[in-house]
């Protein structure tokens, strides 16, 4: 008896708590929503035979919910690029760039040479001879600004600018030259 109650004693704090086997590993996927680990605590018994231990109790352990992952971000869809805009090259749009780029002073000089010289005319003589509004001679100068000179009043504007400030300093210097010699 003495034998028997030493073993018992080192079941017990040997023991005490026998979890099922499996139990500890990765849950599988079930249709319930309850998650869990099911562990047995099997009590020993004090007795001659083995089937005097008690049957294991099964108790439901409830885990937390694992924690959804953050959605992912939709990218954001790269903008398209704006076109630029598209503006009619005309006699009125090349007066508003010379006044827009050199202020009005400078417009009134200009304008005045070449209301005199081709009354801002873009067809005015001939490409071989003196072209366009400024008047260039030959008018094949003004492709250096752009192969629609002969067409294009901005072209042959920003063309005539470049040659007042490159001969004369200024629109007013091309003018009060225009007003002595009659010519640029």
């Amino acid at each position: 008896m003495l034998l028997a109650a030493a073993t018992a004693l080192i079941i017990l704090a040997d023991a005490a708590i026998v979890v099922v086997p499996g139990a500890l590993a990765d849950p599988q996927p079930t249709t319930s929503p309850a998650r869990g680990v099911a562990a047995a605590i099997v009590t020993p018994t004090v007795g001659p035979s083995p089937t005097a231990w008690l049957p294991a109790k099964t108790y439901f352990i409830p885990l937390p919910s694992p924690t959804p992952a953050p959605p992912t971000p939709t990218p954001t869809p790269t903008p398209k690029p704006t076109p630029a805009p598209t503006y009619r090259d005309t006699v009125v749009n090349a007066k508003a760039y010379v006044k827009a780029r050199l202020g009005a002073t400078q417009y009134n000089c200009i304008d005045n040479v070449f209301t005199r010289e081709s009354e801002w005319n873009p067809f005015s003589g001939t490409p071989t001879g003196p072209y366009g509004i400024p008047q260039a001679n030959p008018g094949t100068k003004m492709a250096s600004y752009g192969s629609n000179w002969k067409t294009s009043p901005l072209t042959q504007v920003k063309w005539g600018i470049w040659y007042m400030y490159d001969r004369y300093g200024s629109g007013c210097g091309a003018w009060a030259f225009w007003q002595v010699h009659g010519w640029y």
